[in-house]
């Protein structure tokens, strides 16, 4: 019996030793097998080097017998006249030791375009004007940069294995050349200041659909009345001359010209209007308040006592939603209610019940929020935008969802407020949503006295228990002797 178990043992031993490292298949957009294409793992540490490659047979298939890596691996695919278009990738991670379940990474490379690209207009006196073809916002093509550079005046630009029928917009990038110097520390400094004042110029999607040669010519015009430059896409031709503007993506204003004068004005008075009836979001506390403290309590059950009064540092008022009131935050709609001339709005479509504004920053600002009282946070972030798209409830005058980015092309960052109640002369949200990245904010506020504004309950992501709530509420109105309780 010892001698059957001892032989079955190893029967399972060889298969799992027998069994290869990694393999899989390259196929095309139509799933065809892909012959010749080359899948390398790299050793990689810091940078990645050495490692191994396999050429795809008849079928498509590749097989790694056994790993050829120290350090970490790197999975990569490549084959000329093709570009990378997904990954399917079932197993452990390359470098688990666990060798007894199969590995495997499905690929599919794309059959590419080309693209001969024209551009009129020159770059400002002192700076350097390059090209770019860039994939849309959320296109999940394996990033691929297609670049050339340009001399000042008309030039033109060749583009080979340019992704197909995904979105693409072309890119001009202008930043101020770089003296150069001896001394390399200056010099990373100076390169560095340069990229701090970079500009691109976004024309609207295009999209390439047939894998044959494009001549595509734009140009550059700078909107005097805005003081804005855009790119304008003036011939869009295949192989043989036939007209192919008919393949762009239907235009979205914020690549193209600024709105009109009298469209720029009804944003500007609607905005007005949103910050009038905003009051009670960012207002300071109403002098009727001499102080209030409340109790908040953390995921892990954890309790802090805030109290604020005219002894606080900062009195017992707050200029923006902050940790006074139990949540951090730095709204971004608070710079275009404070600089208004920074704002340039690109779309202006205002109906019975709803609005909706297209703008973009002159000069990108910064925006915040976190979780958390005192030294604990549960989650906090900061970034940066410098366009966005409103949503406008219009009998209210009330934001309902704002989308920003960094950069035309940068990834979004969305608010969302619902459950307005009235507040004295104006509105405010009881619930809001911020998503950024990886941080997805759920908080829900209350109003004590019909006077103070205080976060309630605050969750994140599609889990609803609270990471963080505020109990024991209490308001001291002038005049009163003792604190009376709101919230118990």
């Amino acid at each position: 019996m010892r001698g059957l178990i001892f032989l079955i043992a190893l029967v399972f031993s060889s298969a799992a030793i027998g069994a290869p490292f990694l393999e899989g298949t390259v196929r095309d957009e139509l799933g065809r097998p892909v012959e010749g294409a080359t899948v390398r793992i790299w050793d990689c540490i810091g940078t990645c080097f050495g490692g191994d490659t396999r050429i795809t047979d008849s079928d498509g298939h590749y097989v790694f017998e056994k790993p050829s890596f120290n350090n970490f691996p790197s999975l990569a695919v490549s084959m000329p006249g093709r570009y990378h278009v997904s990954t399917d990738y079932s197993g452990p991670e390359l470098h688990a030791e666990d060798t007894d379940k199969p590995r495997r990474a499905e690929f599919v490379l794309g059959t590419p375009a080309a693209v001969s690209v024209r551009l009129d207009g020159e770059a400002p006196h002192g700076w350097t004007q390059s090209v770019t073809l860039r994939a849309s916002r959320n296109v999940k093509l394996h990033r691929y940069d297609l670049t050339g550079e340009c001399t000042n005046g008309w030039s033109t630009w060749s583009f080979d294995l340019v992704p197909r029928k995904e979105p693409y917009h072309l890119v001009i990038v202008r930043k101020p050349k770089v003296e150069p110097t001896d001394d390399k520390k200056e010099m990373r400094e100076r390169e560095r200041e340069s990229n701090r004042q970079l500009v691109e110029i976004v024309s609207q999607p295009i999209r390439f659909v047939d894998p044959q040669l494009y001549s595509l010519q734009a140009a550059i015009s700078t909107d005097e009345a805005s003081d804005t430059t855009y790119l304008s896409l003036t011939s869009f031709q295949d192989a043989v001359g036939k007209d192919r503007l008919a393949e762009l993506v239907d235009p979205d204003p914020m690549f193209g010209i600024p709105a009109g004068p009298d469209q720029q004005r009804q944003a500007r008075e609607l905005l007005e209007r949103i910050e009038q009836a905003a009051k009670p979001w960012n207002a300071r506390a109403p002098k009727t308040v001499e102080s209030y403290s409340y109790d908040v309590v953390d995921a892990k059950e954890q309790r802090t006592a805030v109290k604020i009064s005219k002894e606080s540092p900062s009195g017992p008022a707050w200029s923006d939603i902050s940790r006074l009131r139990g949540f951090a935050y730095m709204p971004p709609l608070r710079w275009l209610f404070t600089q208004p001339d920074n704002v340039v709005f690109y779309d202006v479509e205002i109906g019975e019940k709803q609005a909706r504004l297209v703008y973009r920053l002159k000069e990108s600002r910064g925006f915040a929020a976190g979780l958390g009282v005192g030294p604990g946070w549960n989650g906090f972030f900061s970034r940066s935008f410098s366009s966005g798209k409103l949503t406008v409830d219009l009998e209210h005058a009330t934001v309902l969802e704002h989308r920003i980015a960094a950069g035309l092309l940068g990834d979004e960052s969305v608010e969302t407020f619902s459950d307005y109640v009235s507040v004295g002369d104006g509105y405010a949200a009881r619930a809001m949503r911020i998503q950024s990245g990886d941080f997805d904010f759920r908080l829900r506020f209350e109003i004590h006295n019909e006077c103070l504004w205080l976060l309630d309950s605050a969750s994140r992501g599609d889990n609803l228990e609270p990471v963080l709530r505020i109990e024991n509420v209490s308001v001291l109105l002038a005049g009163n002797d003792a604190e009376s309780d709101v919230v118990d």
